[in-house]
């Protein structure tokens, strides 16, 4: 098990001139390793790593690989449309030291059953790191069926799958196959209670970039075994993983980050900075629930 408990799935910030930001980069990697985040994940939709070069990926990976320098695991998504692109950034990417592989699923060229094994287990074979299927369905249109995913925990290397799908007949439907070689993550803050539930071992967050805390307390408390407290916990967060779904992530994330000083720059095209009726919305949760940056 490379993490157990909540990581959070950090954005890739942006200077003025669209470039990599490192400098507000370090200061998120600090602030998010003291307020206690049990692992480091870089890449999916929140990292905008589709958007980005191999070189500036593994600039990304190098960078925080250094920054966080042991103290928590650092995951990062090379697992990417293209196989042979994948493998070649999984091995650039283990050599700078990184603890594990995030492989989405690949989006518009699926592949069929035999071809998306094929895919997945050519990235964990040749990356020689703990890897992580990434079933994302709403974001890759894409959903992993468990009986695929059966046949992918046998793969060497593949030691679990991070389950952002809200669909709970899914969730149950994975849960048989969880055990101590082949682990459930949550990848879904509305989701969070539910795949504990179900046998998740660990959660990584979105919100998390600027409620760590509030997320961090409903593991906390489903681990503890205060499942009333979890539950309360996690109503009183409903709002704000709401408002992290009102646009396109990490437009609303990154918005939220902007308003209360983290400076993380806007984003890469297709995305684009956040309807001014919408970012009233966050701004106007910000104000009302005093919310400040950490």
């Amino acid at each position: 098990m490379i993490f157990k408990g909540c990581g959070i799935n950090i954005v890739t910030p942006f200077t003025d001139t669209n470039e990599v930001d490192f400098d507000s980069l370090g200061r998120l990697v600090d602030t998010y390793l003291k307020v206690g985040s049990q692992a480091i994940i870089l890449g999916r939709t929140t990292g905008e790593f589709y958007a980005m070069s191999d070189n500036e990926i593994l600039e990304v990976v190098d960078f925080v690989v250094k920054r966080v320098n042991k103290k928590v695991p650092v995951l990062a998504q090379t697992g990417l449309n293209d196989t042979s692109r994948s493998v070649i950034l999984s091995i650039r990417a283990k050599a700078l030291g990184l603890d594990g592989l995030i492989l989405s699923a690949p989006y518009y060229s699926q592949g069929n059953e035999l071809g998306l094994i094929s895919h997945f287990k050519s990235i964990a074979i040749a990356g020689g790191l703990p890897a992580y299927i990434d079933n994302d369905p709403a974001r890759t249109g894409l959903n992993l069926a468990p009986d695929l995913i059966a046949k992918l925990a046998e793969i060497p290397n593949i030691v679990g799958i991070i389950e952002s799908s809200s669909d709970l007949n899914h969730l149950a439907d994975l849960s048989p196959l969880i055990n101590d070689d082949f682990v459930l993550i949550s990848g879904n803050d509305k989701t969070i209670l539910a795949s504990l539930a179900m046998g998740a071992s660990g959660h990584v967050s979105v919100l998390a970039n600027i409620c760590p805390r509030l997320i961090f307390n409903i593991y906390d408390k489903f681990i503890e075994g205060d499942l009333a407290g979890a539950r309360q916990v996690f109503n009183d967060s409903l709002k704000a993983i709401d408002l992290m779904n009102l646009d396109v992530n990490p437009i609303p994330v990154k918005t939220a980050m902007n308003m209360l000083g983290y400076e993380v720059g806007n984003f890469r095209l297709p995305l684009h900075p956040m309807d001014p009726d919408k970012a009233a919305q966050v701004a106007t949760f910000i104000m009302d629930t005093g919310l400040e940056r950490l």
